[in-house]
């Protein structure tokens, strides 16, 4: 892979260019493209941990994206570097920290609501229904398994490309460059091309979870034809994947803490065989101990991961690393990857989150039931009450049906109806997903 390639002003799906081949310029462009759009902002009503909290002192999907947008400019810094120390060029990534930060601030904006719980109801809904609906049986393999296997990293690509109604037209998405797109395709993998070994971490990295839909085949393809990264990551999604794993880890650690899921006892017990020398301070007081703790392990890890990537800069960017940046026996390793079971255990198992993801998962549920089969019936003839229903519906959505159906059979534009429903439900804020919930179902 070379950067001139990984790097251009090249925009998706339009192929324009912006000044000249100017990439800096085009990166400010995409940032203020992302900062501005509806599909950024109903990250504020996202959850990252804790579905329907009104306290406000979580953190929301809005909130998380600034944080690894923070925390991905002082990986690259570290980065930057390192490599002067060996004497290095930096030259290809001195001036990229915009574009790390517009991957940030876009990495999860295809999720459902409800978190990652939201794709797991979904996932559930389609291995419980598909069957029953003798329309679905025209799915080729590909289709099928983008339902059941449904993955938010792809629902992303389709906002970015597609969905995003940018300055009126609802036909070319958000028209970011095709290194920003690239930036946070994690997995190069269709749906039905998963690796499905037992032993989770036996997996290739590129094939664990699904990267694009049937619908956007096209487009992704045109993506990493434009970066040279065909089969393989673009080299800042490593940087991208790091900033990412540290920002939730060390997030859900403070938002756990805060809500009293566990205590600095606790958090040492578990921590025993692991810790480093002076991770904490005794004479401190708990809450103060704890954003020690965050702080001094948070920049050590960082700073292991930007080591990580510049040791193995040469089979990164020629897309043979087949590990993330976390791979190693060292210290810190050890104990980061105790951190994020610490936080399963406490904060993920705890009642509180279980109760309210059992909440989001009947809300997601029965808007499931409600919409999928009536976007099946589209545009056939409908009762009244469905016709009242159907104008839940967004125009736009409608408009996106056409275009992508656009000369096919019907039994093809199946797939493309269900779609109708669950673009609509993915794009619902948590607040948004409750409300139409108790518009349809409130006695």
């Amino acid at each position: 892979m070379e950067w001139n390639k990984l790097v251009s002003s090249i925009r998706i799906p339009t192929w324009d260019k912006d000044t000249n081949g100017n990439v800096v310029f085009a990166f400010e462009s995409d940032y203020r493209r992302i900062v501005k759009s509806s599909s950024f902002r109903r990250l504020q009503d996202k959850t990252q941990v804790f579905p329907l909290d009104r306290n406000d002192f979580v953190r929301t999907r809005l909130t998380h994206s600034l944080e690894v947008a923070m925390i991905s400019r002082d990986i690259l810094n570290e980065v930057i570097r390192e490599m002067q120390k060996r004497s290095m060029s930096v030259d290809e990534l001195k001036d990229y920290h915009r574009l790390l930060e517009c991957a940030a601030l876009i990495h999860d904006i295809g999720n459902p609501p409800f978190g990652h719980f939201g794709e797991s109801a979904i996932r559930i809904w389609f291995e419980n229904n598909m069957n029953n609906y003798n329309e679905m049986n025209s799915l080729n393999e590909q289709q099928r398994y983008d339902y059941l296997e449904f993955e938010g990293n792809a629902q992303t690509i389709r906002v970015l490309t597609k969905l995003h109604d940018y300055n009126g037209s609802s036909t070319v998405g958000m028209r970011l460059t095709a290194s920003v797109l690239d930036s946070v395709i994690k997995y190069t993998a269709a749906s039905n091309k998963l690796d499905k070994n037992e032993d989770k971490k036996k997996r290739v990295l590129t094939h664990k979870k699904v990267g694009y839909f049937y619908s956007e085949n096209e487009v992704f393809a045109s993506i990493k034809e434009t970066t040279g990264t065909q089969g393989k990551r673009h080299p800042m999604v490593y940087l991208l994947e790091a900033s990412d794993d540290i920002s939730y880890t060390f997030s859900d650690l403070e938002d756990g803490y805060k809500f009293g899921m566990f205590s600095i006892a606790d958090l040492k017990e578990y921590l025993k065989d692991c810790l480093i020398d002076e991770m904490f301070t005794g004479d401190k007081s708990e809450e103060e101990q704890m954003q020690d703790f965050i702080r001094k392990t948070q920049q050590q890890t960082f700073k292991y991961v930007s080591q990580n990537f510049v040791d193995h800069y040469d089979e990164i960017m020629e897309g043979t690393f087949t590990t993330d940046l976390f791979s190693g026996d060292e210290n810190i390793l050890i104990l980061f990857s105790k951190l994020k079971d610490f936080c399963f255990k406490f904060i993920f198992e705890d009642d509180v989150i279980i109760k309210q993801e059992i909440i989001g998962y009947n809300i997601l549920n029965s808007l499931l039931d409600t919409f999928v089969p009536l976007s099946l019936k589209y545009p056939s003839s409908m009762n009244e009450y469905e016709k009242k229903l159907w104008g839940y519906i967004p125009k736009n959505a409608l408009q996106r049906y056409e275009m992508e159906t656009k000369g096919l059979s019907e039994e093809e534009k199946v797939y493309y109806k269900i779609k109708i429903a669950i673009d609509y439900i993915c794009g619902m804020t948590d607040g948004f997903a409750k409300k139409v919930y108790e518009d349809l179902f409130r006695v």
